[in-house]
């Protein structure tokens, strides 16, 4: 992965990066300031054996010095000792709860025993620690004295208290601006890896380098993401010779015209892998971007199962292609000039037939285009999804050119390859993919365009909304 596709990552999730860590800080302060302070008293006491350790019996096992540690620091924490000081301290523990607040750790390279007590109260941790080493050394003294009575009485070993408890002024845990740190550092840490691992399993596709290296697919134009405004004719962007999206159009236009020198594309299809793709509205700002060229160009509406090209111009489809093909009505019937748009017509749909995929692929369709071809400079044709019915292949294998519009970051990776193998399967001409609703966090394609027209009113949160509302009432725009 490339040093521009982490950023774009990071910056497609910016609000993840920055979101985990600011919780998981906050986490951890609430959670620090509502646990108890700890304090910790500590005793030193020194351990010096009766005899030196290198003297002792050499006939047993050599014993170290922190082996007699370790055998004093388990001996103090045996149930009678802590028994003892529960009792004597009046604490009403139970033998498992009070051991939990004590730690016995021999000093490394010394015949020093550190004696640790934790309490959530101060003075009780002092008691404890104090109380605990004192009783343990009268114990030890006890059996030692009781081990060396007879004839062969050895020397005892020396417990001597080196620093005794005092109270502790400051908690040990919790480490508040330790917790923060290590949460933050941690939230930041998740963050970035589910970042990254939520890009490496979404298989949208996102840019141009999908496209190319991972289909073969060559982006012929990318269109901004705009929302669609009220109106009949809101949809027409193109219409507005002066917006960035017109220019958008223009570009696609000229990506078109340009996409093959061996021979003058007249019959286009527009069609993409599933609905809701933006296909019905590209290919109408297309036919209007070919017709402001001075071009004679037909807009023909050959999705029968979603016709959506006479809601977007305004018209009504009781007359149209269905009619033409089964020769219920002559085409000065069934195709109209579009208002305000010189040089553009338009043929809608017509009226749903039963068997729309046996319709268009007749011969009596193929007449239909071969003559709307003659009389046109070019034919767009707006067809269903190819992924949702065969309506698509059909016309594809007939037609000189075929193109597939792409939303950026909803149409899948699988679902245009499915779609670009039915395409070649019937040997369609696929001269490109057009990048639909392209946003303008990711780099808008050096258009310069932002991601909403400004409305009337000055409230692009509004125009938004009433995108979304206008495409909610349009189920059949696709």
């Amino acid at each position: 992965m490339e040093l521009s596709r982490y950023i774009q990552v990071l910056r497609q999730r910016l609000w993840m990066v920055i979101a985990c860590p600011l919780i998981a800080a906050l986490a951890a302060g609430i959670v620090s300031f509502l646990l108890p302070p700890v304090y910790e008293a500590h005793v030193s006491l020194y351990i010096k054996p009766a005899q030196p350790i290198s003297s002792i019996d050499p006939t047993t096992g050599q014993i170290t010095s922190d082996q007699v540690l370790r055998t004093y620091a388990d001996w103090m924490t045996q149930r009678p000792t802590l028994d003892s000081v529960d009792t004597q301290l009046g604490l009403g523990l139970r033998y498992e709860d009070l051991l939990k607040k004590i730690t016995a750790t021999p000093q490394p390279n010394t015949l020093l025993l550190d004696v640790a007590v934790q309490d959530t109260n101060a003075t009780v941790a002092r008691d404890i620690a104090n109380q605990l080493v004192a009783d343990f050394i009268d114990t030890v003294k006890k059996t030692q004295a009781a081990a060396t009575q007879g004839a062969n009485a050895q020397p005892v070993d020396n417990l001597v208290i080196t620093a005794p408890a005092v109270t502790p002024d400051k908690p040990v845990s919790p480490n508040k601006t330790l917790n923060v740190t290590i949460a933050f550092a941690a939230g930041l840490l998740l963050a970035l890896g589910l970042a990254f691992l939520l890009d490496y399993l979404d298989q949208s596709i996102k840019g141009d380098d999908d496209l190319i290296e991972r289909l073969g697919l060559i982006p012929i134009g990318h269109i901004a993401w705009i929302p669609v405004g009220k109106g009949k004719r809101s949809e027409l962007v193109a219409l507005d010779t002066q917006s960035p999206s017109s220019e958008a159009f223009k570009a696609l236009r000229t990506g078109v015209l340009f996409s093959t020198i061996e021979q003058q594309l007249k019959a286009i299809v527009i069609t993409s892998a599933e609905t809701g793709e933006g296909k019905s509205r590209t290919a109408a700002n297309l036919a209007i971007a070919l017709a402001q060229a001075g071009h004679k160009t037909l807009l023909i509406d050959a999705d029968f199962r979603r016709p959506s090209q006479h809601r977007i111009f305004g018209k009504i489809r009781n007359i149209g292609l269905s009619n033409l093909i089964l020769q219920d009505a002559t085409e000065s019937d069934a195709i109209t000039s579009v208002d305000g748009v010189p040089n553009m017509w338009l043929l809608p749909s017509g009226p749903t037939p039963p068997n729309p995929s046996e319709l268009l692929g007749s011969p009596r369709m193929l007449e239909v285009m071969a003559k709307l071809w003659h009389d046109f400079s070019y034919v767009i044709v707006d067809t269903p999804p190819v992924n949702a019915v065969t309506d698509s292949a059909i016309l594809a294998a007939s037609a000189n050119a075929t193109i597939l519009v792409v939303e950026q970051g909803k149409t899948t990776f699988p679902a245009l390859k499915h779609a670009k193998e039915m395409l070649e399967r019937v040997k369609a001409n696929t001269i490109g993919a057009v990048m639909n609703k392209v946003r303008a966090s990711s780099g808008a394609y050096s258009y310069g365009y932002g991601n909403y027209l400004p409305s009337p009113n000055g409230h692009p949160a509004k125009d938004r909304a009433a995108s979304e509302s206008e495409r909610e009432s349009h189920p059949a725009e696709t």
